[in-house]
């Protein structure tokens, strides 16, 4: 059977950077490995859904159905087993962390199966499930909730600028993209600020704000510079290069 794999590029640096950093700030366990395992299975089942769905095109749907529906049983079951055991593996206090990646998870289906994963608000809400797997996985390895909760703030806030400002070039191809742009500088400044309101409050560590600067910085200057969709590939790269700086940011001020 083919494997069947996302095709959106950018979703593997925002799925593996924020579990890869959660796991940096502490000190990795097989639990956290298997919480990752469990979020990459939930990641694969996307593909096959798609196209279960009817989102690939109504002859994928035809021609590949019976191997969507394989692809899907199969990594649907591995997360399913993969998520038990991890939540076995860590320890009793630590297990209601996983609720906020679930939740998200099962939100992030709701939008899938309306055909909304698309829109501004679909694709945010799938950046935030990413970011959101930071938070158990920085648990199970022995790092604090507090510091869990930065992690995944600072991804989520960062991934979310970047995602208005991208759809601000794509918009720009088809002679539009004005008020996208000057909306995509707005919530790229927006998500700055909401880091650091909850890093005023206490609710997440000081440094989720700045982690938030490098990928909120690149999306407003993508947002004002409007460049051609041409350089779609090279912005995904700058994007890469901006969110590995978040993580190091924060390992550095937390580990």
């Amino acid at each position: 059977m083919t494997i069947l794999v996302p095709r959106e590029h950018g979703s593997y640096g925002q799925l593996i950077l924020p579990m890869v950093t959660g796991m940096a700030i502490g000190r990795p366990s097989p639990a956290a490995f298997t919480l990752a395992a469990a979020a990459a299975a939930v990641f694969l089942a996307h593909e096959p859904l798609i196209i279960l769905l009817g989102g690939r095109g109504a002859r994928a749907r035809r021609e590949r159905q019976r191997e969507a529906r394989q692809a899907l049983i199969l990594s649907a079951g591995a997360a399913l087993v993969l998520g038990a055991a991890a939540i076995a593996l860590m320890p009793s206090m630590s297990r209601w962390t996983v609720a906020a990646p679930i939740a998200l998870a099962l939100v992030v289906g709701i939008v899938v199966a309306r055909g909304r994963e698309r829109t501004t608000s679909g694709e945010i809400v799938v950046a935030a499930a990413f970011a959101s797997a930071a938070f158990p996985v920085a648990v199970a390895s022995s790092a604090s909730p507090l510091a869990a909760l930065t992690c995944a703030v600072a991804f989520a806030t960062s991934f979310s600028a970047a995602t208005v400002s991208v759809r601000a070039v794509i918009a720009g191809v088809h002679g539009g993209g004005g008020g996208q742009r000057a909306a995509a500088c707005a919530t790229a400044i927006l998500m700055f600020s909401i880091a650091a309101a909850l890093a005023a409050g206490r609710i997440v560590l000081p440094v989720a704000p700045w982690a938030a600067v490098p990928m909120c910085a690149v999306a407003a200057g993508i947002a004002m510079t409007a460049p051609p969709a041409r350089y779609l590939r090279l912005i995904g790269w700058v994007l890469v290069a901006a969110s590995t700086l978040t993580g190091v940011i924060l390992v550095s001020a937390i580990r």
